[in-house]
């Protein structure tokens, strides 16, 4: 009687665990949700850089205009296209504000920078001036825009009504 018990639970555990062929297709069902919901996700990531840096540069234009006013110097944000970069550095000729390095960013792979056109005669061509009382020069740019090469959406980072500081455009035409 012992031993047919003994025998009994061997079965139970062989009928809680799962054969071969069950893994076989659980695994097939995950390979095809995962194809299919890969295009997605990718998407997403895409979307989600393109954002990431738009939110970066407007958060550059911030604390550009912070710093030019604790200074008390001139601040300029540059702008490279042909790097691809951009980034924040106190306006050349102001000596003992250049004691701290400049700040610098690369645009991730899949990006571009596209900056909007000046005025002929601007003092800071690419850049945007942020003045030691919070004013923003009014030979600025007035807009840049990062533009996905992948699917062309684009976020752009343009002068605000007031003058006094730069908002983010988004579209989702994609």
């Amino acid at each position: 009687m012992i031993r047919g018990g003994l025998h009994s639970g061997r079965r139970a555990e062989r009928r809680r665990a799962m054969t071969l062929i069950e893994l076989i297709v659980v695994m097939g069902l995950m390979a095809t949700v995962l194809a299919l919901s890969a295009p997605a996700l990718s998407r997403f990531t895409i979307a989600r850089k393109l954002d990431d840096e738009a939110r970066r540069m407007l958060a550059l234009t911030r604390y550009g205009r912070s710093e030019a006013v604790s200074r008390g110097v001139p601040m300029e944000l540059w702008i490279d296209l042909e790097q691809n970069a951009y980034g924040l550095r106190p306006q050349s000729g102001y000596g003992s504000a250049e004691s701290r390095p400049p700040v610098e960013f690369r645009i991730s792979d899949g990006l571009t920078l596209e900056i909007a056109e000046q005025k002929r005669n601007t003092k800071t061509p690419g850049a945007i001036l942020f003045w030691p009382d919070g004013a923003i020069d009014e030979d600025s740019l007035p807009r840049v825009t990062l533009r996905d090469d992948r699917d062309g959406g684009w976020r752009r980072i343009a002068l605000a009504d007031s003058g006094l500081e730069y908002a983010l455009e988004t579209t989702d035409e994609r």
